[in-house]
Formats: structure tokens, sequence, C-alpha cells
């Protein structure tokens, strides 16, 4: 029977993993919660049952157990290369392989094919980019974009429980300290040389690596006060005019997604799994140039969901 581990595991994706497991029934035979470090005293509640939580120790792992890892880059770099030297298979949420050669980046909905037989390492990509690219996707194969400008509305739960408690507790969220109450940023992250942040590279990066696309994305992200839920705001420019109503019918049946005429707020989509779209128009003066807004669950669709979704594919 197939042992699943979560790293990461009382975190705010991990808890989500583990949650979206149980929901879906699968038929694991096992399931390991992990930390990578601090107290391992600590139990988890899985399909009626509680599950220690345990330090991760590489070197006892089973051959052919599938790790789900929930930690940031930093901690995933020091234990993914020894777990796969034991011959697991990860499917990693952080952003530490991401862009690596031969490391597959997928959403299932948009590039399935992408997983070998046999993979050893398979990343979860941004949340950002995994709604933005599910409803792209279709429309890029119904007619070729040629450049695509994003602006996201993103929740703090995005940067974890710390984000969480700055909202709640009206304090400020490191590394700018920046309040978060009642308030906007109009950055997530530090700028690098070129002025964008790494959120918004991630968007310009992932977006080309999982799509194969020649096109330009030009992206902004912001943070918003919003617990659970990223907004987008979307501007297609497709090489041919391409009606408003021919892609909203398109998207609608498309997988994964959802149409609502007039969008979806944050509030209405946390604990759903589609990628919601609406308020599609085309722009007065270009047939050619389609706008919309995106909206799905950060800690499910564009996290935790996405890799389960990976794992039902792998077994």
């Amino acid at each position: 029977m197939l042992t699943v581990g979560v790293v990461g595991a009382t975190g705010l994706v991990g808890s989500k993993m583990i949650e979206i497991l149980q929901e879906r029934s699968l038929s694991l035979g096992r399931l390991q919660a992990f930390a990578s470090r601090g107290r391992g005293d600590r139990t988890i509640s899985f399909c009626g049952e509680s599950v220690p939580v345990e330090i991760l120790n590489p070197k006892a792992l089973e051959k052919g157990t599938i790790l789900l890892g929930a930690t940031s880059s930093s901690v995933a770099r020091e234990w993914i290369p020894p777990c796969l030297s034991m011959g697991t298979t990860i499917i990693d949420n952080s952003s530490a392989f991401r862009m690596s050669a031969g490391v597959p980046l997928v959403v299932p909905e948009v590039n399935s094919g992408a997983i070998p037989r046999k993979p050893a390492l398979i990343a979860n990509p941004n949340c950002s980019t995994i709604q933005l690219v599910t409803a792209l996707a279709p429309l890029n194969r119904m007619k070729p974009i040629q450049w695509v400008s994003v602006s996201t509305y993103q929740s703090v739960s995005g940067a974890g429980a710390r984000g969480l408690e700055a909202l709640t507790r009206d304090e400020a969220l490191p590394p700018g300290k920046n309040r978060l109450h009642r308030n906007l940023l109009c950055e997530i992250g530090e700028p690098q040389d070129n002025g964008y942040t790494d959120e918004e590279m991630k968007l310009i990066r992932e977006t080309a690596k999982i799509m194969d696309a020649v096109f330009p994305v030009f992206p902004g992200a912001a943070r918003v006060p919003v617990t659970v839920g990223h907004t987008e705001s979307v501007t297609v420019r497709f090489h041919d005019p391409v009606h408003w109503k021919e892609a909203e019918q398109l998207l609608d049946g498309s997988p994964g997604i959802r149409v609502l005429p007039m969008g979806a707020q944050p509030v209405t989509v946390e604990g759903t799994d589609p990628v919601w779209v609406g308020r599609l128009r085309n722009h007065p003066g270009d047939e050619r140039v389609l706008q919309f807004w995106i909206t799905a669950d950060n800690l499910r669709k564009g996290a935790a969901l996405n890799a389960v979704q990976i794992l039902e594919l792998l077994i």
C-alpha cells in the first residue's frame, strides 16, 4: 500500500494538504506527518486517527514513499536532496526547484503530460501562477496569445501564518515591516535590480515554463487585507480578434474553471476548488484585447489541492 508523507504538516499549506487528502478519500496505506525541525511531540488528526508529527529523517524513509512538501524554499533545499537519494518521490510546493532543469512544473489541468513515467521531483507552481495559467491555457489553444498583463491582489495567507497574524493583530509584516490592516502593499517582497519583485518574476518565468509560452507577461503584485483568496485583473492581447462571449463559453467548459458573469469575491471562493473567472469583456478600441478577473482559494487550488491532484495522477 502507498505511503504518503506531508513535510511541514502543521503549517497552513501542510494542514490544508492533509484536509484535502481526507476529503478526496485516496487509498493510502499510511500517512506520515513530518516537521523539518523543532518539536516532534505533536499529533494531527487523519481519518479519525491520531498521527504523530515526526522530525523528518531521510534515512528512515521507505523507498517508494511519496512526500508532499509544504515548507519554505530555504528549508526545502535542505531536506529534498537527501530524501530523493532514498528513492522517494517528492511533490514540492516551495519555489526552491521550480525553475531547475529537468524538474516538471505542473498544473494538472494545463500540462499533466510534463510528468515523466518515473518522476523524482515535481514542483508545484506559485499560487498566483496556478490560477493564471489555468485560465490562459484554453484561451491560448483557441487563439495564440500575443501578450498578457496581470495585476494580482493577493491575500495575507499567501505569506503564511505570519501574514494572518499580522492582519488580525494589526501588526507590520516583514521584510518591509508594512502594516496590512486596512491597507494595501504595492509590493510583495523586495524589488530586484530590474525593479520587479520575486513574486512578479515568478509570474513571468513560471508561466513561460508551464505553457512553453513565447508571449511575454507583464505582472504587478500587491498584498491586500484579505485572509484567503487571490484575485487577478488580467488583460490578454491575441494576434486575432476574440469575442468575449466565445472566450466565456470556452472557459466555462474548461477543466478546473467556473465562470461567474460578474466575477467572484475572495470571501465567496474560500474553501472551494475551482478557478473562478468573470467580467469578460473586449476593449472597445481593439477586439484582440480581452479583459477579465480571476479569483481562487490560494491555500487550496493555489497550493495544497494542486499538489494532491498531482499525487492523484501518480497513483
